[in-house]
């Protein structure tokens, strides 16, 4: 018998959703008549995040409806626990490298509800009247809607809101429909608020469990509760997040329907006083998740063309993050979910860190590479060159048949191999080196008469390999999956740690493009930042470093792994006799 032991928050709300998950899992797997015996049995583990401790402050200013998923997550990670449930509005974009979520369960009521004790709908509030939200989402558009209205922060699990309503706090409080009718409280729902009235969070009302990647046999167990079209919803939604690069404190709405032969998804991007509400409306015809992303990406491109950035620049540089004004600080410029423990490893060393992202990952979606992942079956070897490649072109791979088991898979460099593995993938690799040169000295690439190869790679990736193959007899095409964009953020994120006249001691590059980048976000700064220690993951982004003058110590590391960079970083620098 297997036990799955469910990592939760303590919150009334959460644990329905827990027991929710719980009893489908047993009625998917047990027999009606227990004495046939259990197959699975299903633990509750429940537990109080930074999230529900921190009620004294708005979300935005303490980092994000994160918060609430940080424990929970490293639980997972730390095989204490076997999945985690979340309402999946909660989830950030980016989640730690090597969980998933892996079901989304049938979507609930997607609506806001309004809840008074006084008014039976926002119609009838009067002037100045006190509406309770901690979304600045809702913000947005009632008070576009209604700009006599005043809007206060409210924070707490359901029952506290109420309880603060019942109180006397507000006149009228703005919840998720979803949550009070899960809780039986339907009752205190006076007006269901339209979509047309105010777009809903990102996946509002759709259960989401969460995984490690690599554990198969919970994956095959979660699967009889997984709804096909919650993950398109979720698909078209969150990849306009993505592609707006949204947060819990930004104001982003979105509500995505599937119809018949279409989904249809509405987006909006608001100034949290209501002033400037930006939407936008599109219908496409791919019922695929793939169809569904570019979807979510199209509304993101035209909200974008409507001046939402502007919006979005505006409002998201948030607080900044408080940092120990005597303790040295070092710039990790990775993608969130590839740090791993890297800023604990840090901490340990008596250095804090601060994140200021370098590159921003947009996914391709062009016929023609979709074209040639259909057709991997007439090729003999797959090429990945980057974790990046793996991400992304794995996902559009197994939404169309996965990797022929003969086909041979390669890596560059064993970063890549790593991430091929966590999707199951066995790839060959050079174990002493990292980079395209590396892989083209192995024994089996040196002559490559007759073979068709595929590389997935990104728009600005390197070139010559692929000449090179050619030279050895080999047919190449590339797929171009996605491109390498500049984040939105960086700057004002680098601002916030300058201007609280921090050492900063370090900075750790892992690509050519990443350095590039930085020099152009960091540049009202930039002869202050090029006086560290830089940590960069090979000899090719040192002689970038070179070519631009960098004047601190360049460190390079065996390869970009974060084990590596850590390594040249702690390293005693070398003194001459």
């Amino acid at each position: 018998m297997k036990t799955i032991r469910i990592a939760t928050r303590n919150s009334p709300l959460a644990l329905w959703q827990a027991n929710f998950v719980k009893d489908q899992l047993l009625q998917a797997h047990n027999a009606p008549d227990q004495d046939a015996g259990k197959v699975v049995d299903v633990e509750i583990v429940g537990m109080t995040t930074k999230g529900d401790q921190l009620l004294d402050r708005s979300l935005a200013a303490i980092g994000g409806k994160g918060l609430f998923l940080k424990e929970l997550e490293v639980s997972l990670s730390n095989g204490e626990t076997d999945i985690a449930v979340h309402s999946m509005k909660d989830v950030p974009v980016d989640l730690p490298q090597g969980l998933e979520i892996a079901v989304c369960c049938e979507r609930a009521d997607p609506r806001d509800a309004f809840v008074s004790n006084d008014y039976q709908n926002l119609y009838a509030l009067p002037k100045g009247a006190k509406v309770g939200t901690s979304s600045s989402r809702r913000v947005a558009q009632l008070k576009a809607a209604f700009p006599a209205l005043e809007f206060n922060e409210l924070r707490g699990n359901v029952n506290t809101r109420l309880q603060k309503l019942d109180e006397g706090e507000y006149d009228a409080i703005i919840l998720a429909a979803s949550g009070l009718l899960r809780l039986g409280l339907e009752g205190r729902i006076k007006q269901y608020i339209t979509p047309e009235l105010c777009l809903p969070a990102v996946g509002q009302g759709i259960i989401g469990v969460e995984c490690r990647s690599e554990d198969r046999d919970i994956k095959a167990l979660l699967a009889p509760l997984h709804s096909r079209q919650s993950e398109l919803i979720l698909a078209a939604e969150r990849s306009f997040n993505a592609a707006l690069e949204g947060g819990c404190q930004v104001p982003i709405g979105a509500y995505a329907e599937v119809l018949t032969g279409k989904i249809r998804l509405r987006g909006v991007v608001g100034e949290p006083d209501g002033t400037n509400v930006l939407l936008s409306e599109k219908v496409g015809t791919d019922i695929s998740i793939v169809g569904a992303e570019v979807l979510g990406e199209d509304v993101a491109d035209e909200l974008l063309k409507q001046g939402a950035a502007d919006i979005l620049a505006s409002v998201s540089r948030g607080p900044a993050q408080p940092l120990w004004p005597d303790r040295p600080v070092v710039l990790l410029t990775r993608q969130f979910g590839f740090l791993g423990n890297t800023a604990s490893i840090l901490k340990r060393l008596d250095y804090q860190s601060a994140h200021i992202p370098t590159l921003k990952i947009e996914r391709c979606n062009k016929p023609d590479v979709l074209a040639k992942f259909k057709k991997l079956s007439s090729y003999t070897d797959l090429i990945f060159v980057s974790r990046n490649s793996v991400e992304i072109g794995m996902k559009a791979i197994n939404k169309v048949g996965g990797i022929p088991p003969e086909m041979r898979v390669m890596a560059v460099g064993s970063e890549t191999a790593k991430q091929l593995f966590r999707h199951g993938i066995d790839s060959l690799f050079p174990e002493a080196d990292s980079g395209a040169e590396a892989l083209l000295q192995v024994e089996q690439l040196q002559d490559l008469t007759g073979r068709r190869i595929l590389v997935v790679r990104g728009d600005s990736g390197l070139d010559w390999p692929a000449d090179e193959m050619r030279n050895r007899g080999a047919q190449v095409d590339h797929a171009k999956c996605y491109r390498l964009g500049m984040p939105r953020n960086s700057l004002s994120k680098l601002e916030d740690v300058i201007a609280q006249n921090v050492n900063i001691s370090g900075v750790f590059i892992h690509s050519a493009q990443s350095l590039k980048n930085l020099v152009k976000i960091a540049e009202p700064h930039i002869e202050r930042l090029m006086n560290v220690t830089l940590v960069v993951g090979s000899e090719n982004i040192a002689k970038v470093a070179q070519d631009i003058d960098w004047k601190g110590e360049v460190r390079v590391a065996r390869s970009p792994a974060n084990k590596h960079m850590m390594i040249a970083f702690s390293a005693k620098p070398h003194v001459d006799d």
